[in-house]
């Protein structure tokens, strides 16, 4: 079913698996401007810390990944199978629990499975950063290495299934919610799969998913086995999904949802084969515009990083300032304690004094949880004044010169410059034209201007010395000049006086 589907035209696939010549420039001048400008900041302001850790080289290089969670028995090894079209021993596929480890599929010669410590440590694999959760978790990740044509351009993550109660989540000897929101954060599309025959979300899943609400943009809802139910009752069945999904993310309208049976076998219920068939198509199609985009989420991710930066900047700098000049007999520990819980008044003064919005501060309490145990305040800066300066130019000079290259946004024709029958555009005729009138008026201004000073001249020397001044009247009249005047200078040489006594016009 997916090899029957068309590369998009923009996604020029090589024989590498990447996508073409402006991606790849896009990405590496991208990754350039984050190791050279933005991550030195972070590391210079502890963001790690209160935040996801610093991007590394082969996370802002890596395809395109796909990540896939659900509840145990959903059916997400069987999609990842469907699409891939891999039939390997390694897929453990039964009714019960099966996959009880993180599992990443990604492209190579020949199949072969690396274990969680060896992966973290393969430069051409994204997955360095996984070694903070511990031994524990990486004995509980793999890496399936298969030869199919759709890992050229995208990696999906298989994950456990969710289960409930606390007896599961304490027995798996890491952090759960965290391994998958640091996935979730790497992640260009996550798939978050239900059965429609148990649409009981248990209490890990429901913290899974509020965990990765901040990457809301990314996720899609899977209604899989749809069609071992007739129609009337799979209506009903997405709209309580619907309103279960709402309740959890508390937003008015959920993700998309699609809806289907994602394997090769016959629907067992056809009555809305047509419409099951549409979603797994436009699943499938969403998954292969994936490379196409990549260039486009990877910018993304970095101006979000640098604006969550220059927020957490602007904290640090304000959480320094107010500690006290003297630290003796545990002042500063007091202060720190002291507007650790009086964070909120902190957060209202830096977004009154930096102008954020309420939406660009970090979540109140995993912010105030992290500050309790950062241990001194004074490694925050005294002055943030450089690298905000240094944040603003790559989100407004160099993020936006380096989108130019991506284009695909076409020009308000105010801005453009339509050629005419004479070659110059009219906004050029027009400014030409307006220069014109101007010096226009400019040369009429100064003739009049000197007009009145000549007759001024002369009507002062015709008082004093009138013979002198009808020598220089004549003169006058013949300068190359003062043609355009030789009219007026005629008709006062006619009326001027021969002598002193018979002046009888007054200037």
């Amino acid at each position: 079913f997916l090899g029957a589907l068309p590369l998009p035209a923009m996604a020029v696939v090589t024989e590498n698996g990447l996508t073409d010549g402006t991606s790849r420039t896009v990405v590496q001048n991208l990754k350039t401007l984050y190791m050279g400008l933005l991550r030195p900041i972070e590391l210079e302001s502890s963001f790690g810390h209160f935040n996801d850790a610093v991007l590394t080289v082969s996370e802002l290089e890596a395809r395109p990944q796909v990540l896939l969670i659900g509840q145990y028995s959903t059916g997400k090894t069987s999609l990842i199978k469907w699409v891939t079209g891999i039939n390997s021993a390694f897929f453990d596929i039964r009714p019960q629990p099966s996959t009880d480890k993180f599992m990443a599929v990604v492209h190579g010669d020949e199949e072969k499975v690396i274990n969680g410590d060896a992966a973290t440590c393969l430069p051409k694999l994204p997955y360095s950063g996984l070694s903070r959760f511990g031994s524990s978790f990486l004995s509980k990740f793999q890496v399936l290495v298969e030869d199919a044509d759709i890992l050229k351009q995208i990696t999906f993550i298989d994950t456990p299934g969710v289960l409930s109660g606390d007896k599961q989540r304490i027995s798996r000897g890491y952090d759960f919610m965290k391994v998958c929101r640091w996935l979730a954060s790497r992640s260009d599309l996550i798939l978050l799969l239900f059965d429609a025959h148990k649409l009981d979300i248990s209490d890990e899943f429901k913290e899974v998913i509020e965990s990765i609400k901040g990457d809301g943009d990314k996720c899609r809802c899977v209604l899989n086995k749809a069609d071992e139910i007739d129609g009337e009752n799979l209506v009903k069945v997405y709209g309580a999904l619907m309103w279960n999904l709402g309740k959890i993310l508390q937003t008015p309208e959920v993700a998309r949802m699609y809806v289907g049976s994602f394997w090769d076998d016959d629907y067992k219920c056809k009555d809305l084969e047509r419409l099951l068939n549409q979603d797994r198509k436009d699943l499938v199609q969403e998954l292969r515009d994936l490379p196409r985009n990549v260039c486009v989420r990877r910018v993304n991710e970095v101006v979000a990083r640098a604006r969550a930066v220059k927020v957490h900047m602007a904290l640090g700098c304000s959480l320094r300032a107010k500690l006290p000049a003297f630290g003796a007999c545990g002042r500063r520990q007091q202060k720190q304690r002291y507007l650790a819980e009086h964070l909120p008044e902190v957060y209202a003064e830096v977004m009154k004094e930096y102008e954020f919005a309420p939406g660009d501060m970090p979540p109140l309490e995993n912010f105030k949880e992290r500050l309790r145990s950062f241990k001194d305040f004074r490694s925050f800066q005294r002055s943030c004044k450089t690298q905000q300066e240094t944040l603003d130019r790559l989100i407004q000079q160099e993020i936006p010169r380096l989108m130019a290259l991506v284009g695909g946004v076409s020009a308000s024709d105010l801005g453009n410059k339509a050629p005419n029958g004479g070659g110059k555009t009219d906004a050029q005729d027009f400014r030409l034209e307006g220069a014109t009138r101007a010096a226009e008026r400019s040369w009429l201004c100064g003739f009049f201007v000197l007009l009145l000073l000549l007759v001024v001249a002369v009507g002062v020397a015709a008082f004093l010395r009138p013979e002198a001044a009808l020598e220089v009247l004549k003169s006058l009249e013949t300068h190359p000049w003062l043609a355009p005047m030789r009219p007026w200078l005629a008709k006062i040489h006619e009326v001027w006086p021969q002598a002193p006594g018979e002046l009888n016009v007054t200037p």
